[in-house]
């Protein structure tokens, strides 16, 4: 959502700004990344690089210089910085895909069919949940399978996190990977998980629930039941007032309690989601057909909102505030250094005389 028909401007906070641009290139360091590259990633947060003319078409040949390890490396850098001070170490991962028509494949996974194709970014997030937030970490994934790209991808993840010195105890995971060879992989490592069931695995069931009630977190439930699934897990079926149903495939056999405990831990991961969508509310776009300076700018992306995040555990700031208070600024600053760099040329060239006819020959 844009905010250009604001009638005021954001008011410019020199606090959380300043500090902002600090944290940002105390994290970019190995990255060659300008001020003018940073200023139209600002100016341009939720739209499309071309709008700015040529200060976008500059920013987008800059990114060039730009690789996308170096990026990841600063995201990681930054989320373990706001790990180290939080108690709180619960984390989600989800996948988040951006729809692309690139005929280059090589940075590209398939995903499900939405707007005209199949193909997309993908990225694995690693999110830190609670009171802060924080991205530890975005994986691309190019691999095409779902399966695969679970098990490539957690096998990351097991490795980071040890690395972090946390343990990964359970797996939330979405619909889409609620299929045999994830479902096994899973077993497999012996993780606890709970995977949201399709509408195919439980609907068959719907008639066999046992009627209960109970209330729990302001959500009356009214049905339950838990049978083996032909994969191997267990399938808890819960059954809500309204009669909405809430399936999803565990690793153990589980009375109601346990379930609806499962089932309000699993609604927690939606801070997850919130966070994809400021990123999409953020998320540089272009028209480019380079495939890899798009995943740059996904990454970069990333890297911006998380400063974000950090800021706003400070200060109650909204996202669009952050963007042109930054963008403000950064050309503030570029204004006072081409001010200063102006009379240092100045300074430096003799004084015109005041009166410059005694430059003529003698007569």
């Amino acid at each position: 959502m844009k905010h250009e028909n604001t009638t005021k401007p954001a008011k410019f906070n020199r606090d959380f700004a300043r500090s902002a641009l600090k944290i940002i290139y105390s994290i970019l360091t190995k990255i060659l990344f300008p001020e003018e590259l940073l200023s139209a990633l600002l100016k341009a947060s939720g739209s499309y690089l071309s709008r700015l003319g040529k200060d976008g078409r500059r920013a987008l040949r800059k990114l060039n210089a730009v690789q996308v390890e170096d990026v990841r490396d600063a995201l990681r850098k930054m989320g373990r910085m706001t790990l180290r001070g939080v108690r709180d170490r619960r984390v989600a991962v989800d996948f988040h895909a951006i729809p692309q028509y690139h005929a280059d494949k090589s940075f590209l996974s398939r995903i499900k069919p939405t707007k005209g194709t199949s193909w997309g970014l993908v990225q694995a997030a690693i999110f830190l949940l609670g009171r802060t937030r924080s991205f530890l970490d975005v994986i691309p994934v190019t691999v095409k399978n779902v399966a695969e790209g679970f098990k490539a991808v957690m096998e990351v993840i097991v490795k980071e996190l040890e690395e972090d010195k946390l343990r990964l105890v359970m797996v939330f995971a979405d619909r889409e990977f609620a299929v045999n060879e994830v479902i096994r992989f899973l077993l497999e490592l012996g993780l606890d998980f709970v995977i949201s069931a399709k509408a195919q695995m439980y609907k068959k069931y719907k008639g066999m629930l046992q009627d209960v009630d109970v209330s729990f977190g302001g959500v009356r439930y009214t049905g339950f039941l838990c049978v083996r699934h032909g994969s191997g897990a267990y399938l808890i079926i819960l059954r809500k007032e309204d009669g909405k149903i809430i399936a999803f495939l565990v690793r153990r056999e589980m009375d109601l309690y346990d379930a609806i405990v499962l089932a309000e831990m699993y609604r927690e991961r939606w801070g997850i989601e919130n966070a994809f969508r400021s990123l999409e509310e953020f998320r540089i776009k272009t028209r480019t057909c380079d495939v890899r300076k798009e995943l740059v700018l996904v990454l970069l992306s990333y890297l911006l909102l998380n400063v974000w995040f950090l800021i706003r555990s400070w200060r109650k700031v909204k996202l669009w505030e952050f963007s042109v208070s930054l963008s403000n600024l950064l050309d503030r600053e570029v204004r006072v250094e081409q001010e200063r760099a102006f009379r240092e040329v100045k300074t430096s060239f003799p004084q015109t005389p005041a009166n410059p006819m005694h430059l003529l020959p003698a007569t």
